[in-house]
């Protein structure tokens, strides 16, 4: 059970990554796309978005290093119940050919029933997790149990290692992403 709540933990923090890199190196698509599904006032548009863009890296980060595991699971099934909102409220207005603005590993989409589907499923990834993950590789379980043994601080560093560098490797192609993009534009 702690396996599988370790790779359902990851795999909920590689879709946030994932979609935060997409939303973060077009920020001004991610915001028409916000506009676009009529769910909120246009002059908190961009405000939201911001939001939006922030608490995906925190849901990212925490449960990359299961860290504040919680917390970020608690983030990610309140921005998955918003999105599944915001899609459901649009396809019972009639409004389907709307991209979905997921990005990342979800893609992007014409809104549908399946995207609600797919982001229930995604919300019950996160219930599992909570209930089943025991704190395999995550920063928290080490910090609570109190347990200093050599092998599991090694794998633990190990583990943080991974992620900080994938932070990294990330954090610098959005750089040379946008700097590509300045050049582009002047």
């Amino acid at each position: 059970m702690e396996e599988l709540g370790l790779l359902f933990r990851l795999v909920l923090a590689f879709l946030f990554l994932s979609t935060f890199v997409s939303k973060i190196s077009d920020t001004s698509t991610h915001l028409s796309i916000v506009r676009a599904y009529q769910i909120i006032p246009y002059s908190w548009s961009k405000s939201f978005t911001y939001l939006d863009l922030g608490l995906q890296a925190t849901v990212a980060i925490f449960l990359l290093l299961g860290f504040f595991t919680t917390l970020g699971l608690s983030l990610a099934i309140l921005l998955l119940g918003a999105y599944t909102l915001a899609i459901s409220i649009n396809l019972a207005r009639g409004r389907k050919k709307i991209s979905c603005g997921c990005g990342g590993m979800a893609g992007n989409h014409f809104l549908s029933w399946k995207l609600v589907l797919r982001n229930l499923v995604f919300i019950s990834l996160a219930v599992y997790v909570g209930q089943w993950s025991g704190g395999w590789a995550s920063v928290d379980h080490y910090l609570e149990s109190g347990s200093f043994e050599i092998a599991n601080w090694v794998i633990a560093i190990f583990f943080s290692s991974v992620c900080i560098s994938l932070l990294m490797a990330i954090s610098g192609e959005i750089s040379t992403f946008k700097h590509i993009l300045r050049k582009r534009q002047g």
